[in-house]
């Protein structure tokens, strides 16, 4: 397919298919947990950079997830998970075109802090098989890196975790001061909409970037 077409128009077909399949009910479920794996994720490591620490993670059949976490800086770690979850994304888009060592080197990374997650911060079953999944999706990724069906599911998963980070930070804006943005505008006394908005501009800043740089 990649012969009749651009890499531009592939970037299309991508974020469409991607956009399309949020919709389906159940089949969207293990792309969007990946989505929500990198949001946490981001939130912990921050926090472990920071001075803090991961209690657990937590990983939901409907596509939720919660980081327990203590200690760190909490203004940058409520900040980190939609903004770090577009930045996975961008980072799993833009490997999957450089066709050798480094994709493949991503891939593996992506696969050993899933199976580090599972060890250190998961306590329950379903965040155990969840991430078990994932980790067996990244593996394969990273196993037959340099196949191109392999080369196009890759970039298609970092666009669909792009484009789920684009549209998670609005469902913020449901009347119910919940979530990071809520938690964001109690320390900082900047609204929840003003921080929803940043979000939404760093991931659109996030596919500028990899439409700038589509790949093969």
């Amino acid at each position: 397919m990649r012969n009749f077409v651009t890499s531009k128009q592939m970037f299309v077909i991508l974020f469409l298919a991607a956009y399309g399949l949020s919709f389906v009910p159940i089949v969207h479920v293990p792309f969007k947990w990946l989505e929500v794996y990198f949001h946490e994720i981001s939130h912990g490591l921050v926090a472990i950079l920071t001075g803090g620490r991961v209690v657990s993670i937590e990983l939901h059949q409907n596509g939720s997830g919660l980081c327990y976490y203590q200690g760190g800086w909490r203004l940058l770690v409520s900040f980190a998970g939609y903004a770090g979850a577009v930045a996975w994304g961008l980072l799993i888009y833009l490997s999957a075109k450089s066709l050798g060592r480094r994709a493949n080197i991503i891939a593996w990374g992506l696969t050993i802090l899933i199976g580090i997650s599972t060890i250190l911060w998961a306590r329950d079953l379903t965040t155990i098989l969840i991430l078990i999944i994932m980790g067996g999706l990244l593996f394969t990724l990273a196993k037959f890196s340099l196949g191109i069906w392999i080369t196009t599911l890759t970039q298609f998963i970092g666009i669909y975790v792009m484009q789920s980070a684009l549209r998670s930070p609005t469902y913020l804006l449901d009347g119910q001061a919940s979530g990071d943005g809520a938690v964001l505008a109690s320390i900082t006394l900047i609204p929840e909409v003003v921080w929803v908005v940043v979000w939404i501009g760093i991931a659109l800043l996030g596919f500028w970037y990899a439409w700038k740089h589509p790949g093969r």
